[in-house]
């Protein structure tokens, strides 16, 4: 009986009953909008940095902890067996050693010192495989011997610089020392990314042999065989004491060095990354449920006070208090489940017409840190699951704005209703 009253009651003023699912409408339809933007700036953040800095990373404790310095002095001296021991895990999928420095880039005799950029030190396979830079050469080539170089777009215009030419890179050693090496451009690329397109890359050996790090490398990037980066980590870090055991020697000042083994989202700037969106999602979540909230507490509110003198009949006639509560909150459930509904559909249709072209902010990104990837494209992530929650926010927001209204019912006394 109540459920029939409640929706007997939806219907009886369908302007106001209309105008309040309108409210849910457009709050679901704003929130689910909002949502797979930041779902999918996150996910972009998060495959992208995934790519650039491996599920897991290996380091000393002294580089970590003076990174933004790139102090390549704070190395791994010999890499080889740190691998092989890594690759024993069944949770290990590849270990690559990288090194990542600052070089002045020089090009047709031009003076050293107008063009800074940073030369990443890696196995081709690596960049070709990790990284996807095949698919993504503007000119040139992918490299084949290690005298060749791929240049980001955005260095290779600062450099001036065309595929074939030869270009200077000046480094320098893990004592300090000045070292140059020359490049062949194989290729140019350019991936949309603000990390990606603004470095230098080439195959670890000259690299190695610039820094004077003969058989290291100042970081080890360590891929699983599952999505999963803490699993991956845990797993590694099970493997400590024999790495322990290995890093006695890898020390630039005679100190007993530790290493540092520690998944990509528990580093910085991404694990504050991640509290920010998190963040950024309650917010936008909480601003549009209260303001929703409010147009259904207003409408409620109307329908409450127009029926007073029925509320009192109700009460006077045997109904409790839980039953009238019962009455209204089943009227809003059945309002905002049509404005939910008619949002969230309405709201997943233009995510997916968005997430069709994305939004492009052009150079924007390339004001990004070095150690943030960002795609200067960005597009909204679409789920069931992001609909089904945007949906349910869409009952919460009515069923929020009702508790007033409905409160204000249960004062009701059937004496003073009928005076």
């Amino acid at each position: 009986m109540i459920l029939s009253m409640a929706w007997r009651n939806a219907r009886r003023n369908l302007r106001r009953s209309s105008l309040t699912a309108a409210t849910v409408a457009l709050g679901s339809c704003l929130l689910i909008i909002g949502l797979s933007w930041l779902s999918g700036v996150l996910q972009d953040i998060v495959q992208s940095s995934i790519q650039a800095h491996g599920q897991v990373r290996l380091t000393t404790a002294r580089f970590a902890q003076k990174e933004a310095l790139f102090p390549i002095e704070e190395n791994l001296p010999e890499t080889a067996s740190i691998i092989q021991t890594l690759q024993k895990s069944p949770s290990v999928r590849i270990v690559y050693p990288r090194i990542n420095m600052p070089v002045a880039a020089s090009v047709r005799g031009e003076e050293l010192g107008e063009v800074f950029g940073l030369l990443q030190g890696a196995p081709l396979e690596y960049f070709r495989d990790e990284l996807e830079f095949e698919r993504y050469i503007l000119h040139g080539s992918f490299p084949k011997a290690s005298s060749e170089a791929l240049l980001g777009q955005s260095l290779a215009r600062d450099m001036d610089v065309r595929v074939g030419e030869e270009a200077i890179f000046l480094g320098t050693t893990q004592d300090g020392s000045l070292a140059p090496i020359k490049a062949k451009i194989a290729g140019i690329l350019e991936t949309g990314n603000s990390l990606f397109d603004k470095q230098a890359y080439m195959e670890i050996e000259p690299v190695r042999w610039m820094a004077d790090i003969p058989d290291g490398a100042t970081e080890l990037l360590i891929y699983g065989t599952s999505a999963d980066s803490t699993r991956l980590q845990e797993s590694v870090a099970s493997l400590e004491i024999t790495l322990t055991s290995m890093a006695e020697a890898y020390t630039a000042t005679g100190e007993e060095a530790t290493l540092e083994i520690r998944a990509w989202n528990q580093r910085e700037p991404f694990r504050s990354l991640f509290q920010i969106v998190s963040f950024l999602n309650a917010c936008l979540a909480s601003i549009i449920i209260f303001v929703t909230a409010l147009g259904v507490l207003n409408t409620m509110m109307m329908s409450v006070l127009e029926r007073r003198k029925e509320i009192g009949i109700l009460r006077a006639m045997g109904m409790d208090r839980r039953s009238i509560a019962s009455l209204f909150l089943f009227e809003a459930f059945f309002i905002s489940t049509a404005g939910g509904c008619i949002g969230v559909t309405l709201g997943s249709y233009i995510a997916l017409e968005m997430g069709k072209y994305g939004v492009d902010l052009g150079n924007a990104t390339m004001n990004a840190g070095n150690s943030l990837p960002l795609n200067s494209v960005f597009y909204p992530s679409w789920t069931p699951e992001l609909a089904l929650l945007t949906f349910a926010l869409g009952i919460v927001m009515a069923l929020f704005g009702s508790l007033v209204p409905i409160w204000e019912a249960l004062r009701v006394q059937p004496v003073e209703a009928f005076r």
